[in-house]
């Protein structure tokens, strides 16, 4: 069936973001088709909103909580959070969030205004936690043993932070400024020169994107999952605490300081 548009509807849809316009038409012309007709009209499209409007306000439930995909088999991943993100998705489930935000904001509680958490299994962050309410971030803690080394220099290729540190080919230590724990170093020796000694998380807050975007910031480092779980409950009532207004994690924190929210966390 060819579509066609009335030019107030073209005007309208003139007015909808050049990067979803596309994405916007089709779905009009695949309802009015529906709907059996042929015409798009100014009243269709303003439908279509209403509807669209009213499916993404039942996708509120005060917060979301997402992770990388390491649990599908990836190489880097250092640790295996499955579990520490059901029992994350269960703390937040019972924090109660949306009454939360709706005794804010009463009705107007939308998917922007909720507590974004994410999960990443290793220091290359694919789930973007810098840019979340809190982000967790899994580490690898490694051990040097200088005297095992065999100087096959695999260590050396496979760091892209230069954190290696050799002498004449030799292990001497890792540069721990340098160092971001990824454990790469750790699975390509083949000695006992440097091991993992521990696998658990680091854990960022604040971070956001909007009008006044922000990365998040290193609140605490070397948690285990109960540790974290622990943290994350804190957090949380602290925002409940002290959010006003349906704000961000990252704009309370900056509201009342960096000192006072650390202190009252950790």
């Amino acid at each position: 069936m060819k579509m066609t548009w009335d030019s107030e509807a073209e005007k309208t849809l003139r007015r909808v973001p050049f990067f979803v316009r596309t994405k916007v038409r089709k779905k009009v012309e695949e309802e009015v088709a529906a709907a059996g007709r042929n015409r798009v009209t100014k009243a269709d499209l303003e439908e279509s909103k209403r509807n669209h409007l009213q499916c993404l306000s039942e996708g509120v439930k005060g917060y979301s909580v997402e992770a990388c995909f390491a649990s599908s088999g990836c190489q880097n991943a250092v640790v295996t959070s499955a579990d520490l993100v059901s029992s994350l998705e269960s703390l937040l489930e019972k924090a109660d969030l949306l009454s939360f935000f709706r005794s804010q904001l009463g009705n107007h509680v939308k998917l922007h205004h909720q507590l974004r958490l994410t999960l990443a299994d290793c220091p290359n962050t694919c789930s973007q936690p810098q840019i979340k309410d809190i982000g967790i971030i899994g580490q690898a803690q490694v051990a040097c043993e200088p005297e095992e080394c065999t100087a096959c220099g695999e260590c050396e290729a496979v760091c892209r932070e230069s954190a290696i540190l050799l002498d004449d080919g030799f292990l001497v230590s890792i540069e721990e400024d340098l160092c971001v724990e990824c454990g790469g170093c750790a699975r390509v020796c083949p000695s006992s020169a440097i091991s993992t000694t521990a696998n658990n998380y680091r854990v960022l807050v604040g971070g956001k994107l909007g009008r006044h975007p922000q990365l998040a910031r290193d609140l605490t480092n070397g948690l285990d999952a109960e540790q974290v779980l622990n943290l994350v409950g804190d957090i949380v009532g602290f925002y409940q605490d002290n959010a006003k207004n349906g704000e961000r994690l990252g704009a309370l924190i900056n509201r009342v300081g960096w000192g006072e929210f650390k202190e009252s966390v950790l």
